[in-house]
């Protein structure tokens, strides 16, 4: 009968290897190469998504929203110059963009500058789309928020 098990150890079995160590521990008789190859899998499953890093992904969302503010001040729309980024964030396969009045006191007609927004969209990826060095853009997805609000919620 063949043994199961693989490597180096699979002619070894557990009678033999009591008799050459005192007591037997998790782990005794693995193949070291095997249990490296094990912990590299759940590495990777550990870091789905982050194939580059989360230094990386940070800076990718930073030059993004360096982008979208500069587009939104030189914008012709006297709204577009009213609004900032707040805060960009993947969302599936798109990035949100979170967006705020520029002078926290200052209120924003908020349906106005959602229909500016959404108006202004194809030159905004344009503009992320000359900043980034990517082989796609990433769709994006407006919400302005409305002033002093800090979270989606609020």
């Amino acid at each position: 009968m063949k043994s199961t098990k693989k490597g180096l150890f699979a002619d070894v079995s557990l009678r033999e290897a009591q008799e050459l160590v005192g007591s037997l521990r998790a782990g005794d008789g693995i193949d070291p190469r095997e249990e490296a190859k094990r912990r590299r899998r759940e590495r990777r499953e550990d870091q789905s998504g982050q194939g580059h890093g989360a230094h990386k992904q940070e800076q990718f969302l930073s030059q993004v929203q360096e982008a979208i503010e500069t587009a939104l001040q030189t914008a012709s729309t006297p709204i577009l110059n009213q609004l900032t980024v707040h805060e960009v964030a993947e969302q599936g396969g798109s990035l949100a963009v979170v967006v705020t009045p520029l002078v926290a006191g200052e209120s924003v007609d908020l349906l106005e500058a959602t229909k500016a927004i959404e108006n202004a969209a194809p030159m905004l990826r344009r503009e992320v789309a000359a900043a980034i060095t990517r082989k796609d853009t990433p769709n994006l997805n407006f919400l302005v928020l409305p002033p002093g609000a800090q979270k989606v919620g609020e």
